[in-house]
């Protein structure tokens, strides 16, 4: 005879980190059952404004568990808007942690993981160089400049973290649990750690094992480049070593795949002149604006990765159905692979348009970005009672700049409106513009639902509650 799963409530709190970042508190409950559950916990910046705001998030958290622990943390992946948190507040995680599920791209002992990751912080490391040689003034430079503070690898942290500290992150998150790290794939399918085993389900979307998918943030447009994490090193590579020659002396350096470097300019005046032409007709061979568009294509391909490899969760309430989809920072790639995804010991009819058409609660990807959250899916949440949290900054120095980041996207903002039925929440704002119940009572449909949002400014949160 089959139980009656146990009906369950999720408190979802939102927390502010001052800065563009990411930091969810999910609180499931059953009658009396509890799990606690932290995805995610970090900003973009590691200035001592942030560090302390981290470290008051972190301690509201430890505060309110009041001895129990986090059952579960998750880490989506390596940017630092996502897991610093876990560096400036390691004190305060530790003893507090049960387990930690991270991805399998984090798995050490995964053959393709640890390859992937190789390429993955090289490429980190040449971008860095290229950055700190590349003018400031520059739009590549600054570019670089902007992408690699995901990696707190742009200068600016004041600890020095470099682009090490988000792995650091990962690193501290695989040491905190007194269990045994998880590490999950697409498919698979969990039972929720304090919860009855029938009562939440969680559902692994991403990242893909597919590396084509993986490595491309938007497969319906042709790529500058070849879509691959390796190439792109060749093509960093190349053009770190093509700037140090056009920058420097070219003193004792392996510069025999650049015939015509500096050091052999002095007999390109003797060389035959169709050799000189045919040589400068090779674009990557040149520093000039093409070179600069490569730096910024290389820049923006590292920060695309390393987005669709988030982790994704789907947590569903199984007596409702209802699903709370998070998709950290996944991008295109990530999103259509989900439609391929072998789930493991289901039958019938189950599929993961479903879980996309029981969504009650979406965490926008990227903070509202505009390749971050794939049409197809969003037009698939078609639930009466959803409601959209975006984790986003109008104050960030990012998104309020000259030709600033667009977060949220225009036409995905008011289409998430549209969507939710005015019901979409911001970290900054609380209420985004125009979904305030008192400012439009027209429009807004947050009466239909059985709670209305919380916010707490002291404790830096926005709460909002799902029932199921």
């Amino acid at each position: 005879m089959t139980r009656n799963p146990a009906a369950v409530t999720v408190t979802v709190k939102m927390f502010d980190v001052g800065e563009l970042g990411d930091c969810f508190w999910l609180q499931f409950a059953t009658r009396d059952q509890e799990s606690n559950v932290l995805i995610d916990c970090g900003s973009f910046r590691n200035s001592e404004k942030s560090k302390t705001r981290l470290n008051k998030i972190a301690g509201y958290i430890r505060n309110q568990l009041n001895d129990r622990q986090l059952d579960v943390v998750v880490g989506t992946h390596q940017h630092n808007d996502h897991v610093s948190g876990f560096v400036h507040c390691e004190k305060i995680f530790t003893g507090m942690v049960d387990q930690t599920w991270l991805s399998w791209l984090d798995n050490p002992r995964d053959q393709l993981a640890r390859s992937i990751k190789k390429d993955q912080l090289n490429l980190v490391d040449t971008v860095s160089k290229l950055q700190s040689r590349l003018p400031a003034t520059s739009s590549a430079g600054q570019i670089l400049k902007d992408v690699l503070g995901f990696y707190a690898a742009s200068g600016e942290d004041e600890d020095g973290g470099g682009p090490e500290l988000p792995a650091r992150g990962i690193e501290i998150l695989k040491q905190l649990p007194e269990k045994e790290v998880r590490y999950l794939s697409p498919g698979d399918i969990l039972p929720l750690p304090g919860m009855p085993t029938d009562a939440v389900r969680v559902y692994v979307l991403g990242p893909p094992r597919n590396q084509t998918l993986l490595f491309d943030k938007d497969p319906k447009k042709t790529e500058t480049y070849d879509p691959n994490l390796a190439f792109a090193n060749i093509n960093a590579k190349r053009f770190l070593s093509a700037l140090e020659n056009n920058t420097s002396d070219g003193s004792d350096r392996a510069e025999k795949q650049f015939p015509f470097s500096s050091t052999h300019k002095k007999s390109e005046a003797k060389a035959h002149p169709e050799m000189v032409a045919l040589y400068k007709r090779e674009p990557w061979r040149m520093i000039e604006d093409d070179w600069m568009q490569t730096a910024s294509r290389l820049a923006l391909y590292l920060d695309s990765y390393t987005n669709n490899s988030s982790l994704v969760l789907a947590f569903e309430l199984v007596k409702s159905g209802k699903i709370l989809l998070f998709a950290a920072d996944a991008q295109t790639g990530n999103w259509l692979s989900w439609d391929d995804i072998k789930w493991k010991g289901v039958t019938g009819t189950f599929s993961t348009e479903a879980l996309l058409r029981n969504t009650v609660l979406y965490k926008v990807g990227h903070h509202g970005s505009h390749n971050a959250t794939l049409v197809k899916a969003l037009e698939s949440m078609e639930h009466s009672e959803l409601v959209a949290m975006i984790p986003v900054c109008k104050t960030d120095p990012n998104i309020t700049k000259k030709n600033g980041w667009k977060m949220p996207a225009k036409n995905l903002y008011k289409r998430l409106k549209e969507k939710t039925g005015y019901r979409v929440l911001r970290m900054d704002d609380g209420y985004a513009d125009g979904c305030d119940p008192q400012k439009n009572k027209g429009k807004t449909k947050w009466k239909s639902l059985p709670y209305q949002p919380r916010f707490d400014e002291k404790n830096f949160f926005v709460e909002y509650t799902v029932t199921g």
